[in-house]
């Protein structure tokens, strides 16, 4: 080892790729200003788990002082989002409410088990994203096992919407039509009126969803009461877009980081779909099967604080 680190090429190298890496972890903290740093957020915990690893190059070649600079910010990378990973549950005791959060895929087979596993687990609110003519029609059990609803177009054939048994306030429902939000406010089974969100954002940089994001966040902010934020983000839970919106309605990241997309793994998890609640709810999340669709579905039980 002592003979390759003496090598011109590989101290070069070594020091170029860590500066690199440096360079990309501190731009991911970026989102806010700049919307490609959303897109590398993405990458935060690969970027600082590689970036770990070329520390330790970094300190056999004796970079004095780039090896701690790299070994900080490799621990700020990982460590902004390795809480999250680890987030505690805690089972809702008494009047709990129930919220299934799905992305049906607009063209997606099959269809009934999917329908009716929303049905069976009976949720009190279900959030949805990409409702299209197709699943409205091999869905319409599900449809038709909830009374109160508001969808609103998004892109062709990829509605969002939310669907409740719960009494819903008149007059409450609203659509930000072309920004993939549709909302209504319910009331509670203790009586609190409360506001629920389907969100489905596009994709980041150099797609539109920061500018989205950032209009979304205007729209929420307007609402008075607690706030259930729920859906397809298309971005992860550290990421600036879903940030801005949680603090909007000042909310935060329900449940643990977990793989919601097929083309995630355990190397790189695509945590997308995600649960905005008010700050202080307590209870847990469940992850249930793909059933046709691209995306897993997640189940929560909480109660508000």
């Amino acid at each position: 080892m002592q003979v390759l680190t003496n090598k011109r090429l590989v101290r070069i190298l070594i020091r170029g790729c860590s500066c690199i890496l440096i360079g990309l972890a501190i731009f991911g903290f970026t989102g806010h200003f700049f919307s490609a740093g959303d897109s590398i957020a993405l990458l935060r915990l690969q970027i600082g788990v590689l970036l770990a690893v070329f520390t330790f190059g970094l300190f056999l070649i004796r970079a004095k002082y780039l090896a701690p600079t790299a070994l900080a910010t490799a621990a700020i990378a990982i460590g902004s989002i390795a809480l999250g990973f680890t987030a505690p549950s805690e089972d809702c005791n008494g009047s709990c409410l129930t919220l299934y959060q799905k992305n049906l895929m607009s063209r997606a087979w099959p269809r009934y088990s999917l329908a009716d596993d929303i049905i069976t687990m009976n949720a009190d609110i279900v959030t949805l994203q990409e409702v299209s003519d197709h699943n409205r029609k091999f869905m319409a059990n599900m449809y038709a096992h909830y009374q109160n609803k508001v969808s609103c177009r998004f892109r062709t054939y990829q509605d969002v919407a939310v669907l409740t048994n719960l009494p819903v306030v008149e007059g409450s429902e609203f659509c930000l039509t072309g920004y993939g939000v549709a909302g209504l406010q319910v009331v509670a089974p203790e009586g609190e009126a409360v506001w629920v969100v389907s969100v489905h954002l596009k994709w980041p940089f150099p797609f539109e969803q920061s500018a989205q994001s950032r209009r979304i966040a205007e729209r929420i902010a307007e609402l008075d009461g607690p706030v259930l934020i729920a859906g397809d983000f298309n971005m992860v839970p550290w990421g600036a877009s879903v940030k801005r919106i949680a603090s909007a309605a000042e909310n935060e990241v329900f449940g643990t980081v977990e793989n919601t997309h097929h083309l995630g793994r355990w190397s790189l998890p695509l945590s997308i779909d995600n649960l905005l609640f008010p700050k202080g709810t307590v209870g847990t999340v469940e992850l249930r099967p793909y059933l046709g669709s691209d995306h897993l579905g997640k189940f929560a039980r909480f109660r508000l604080q």
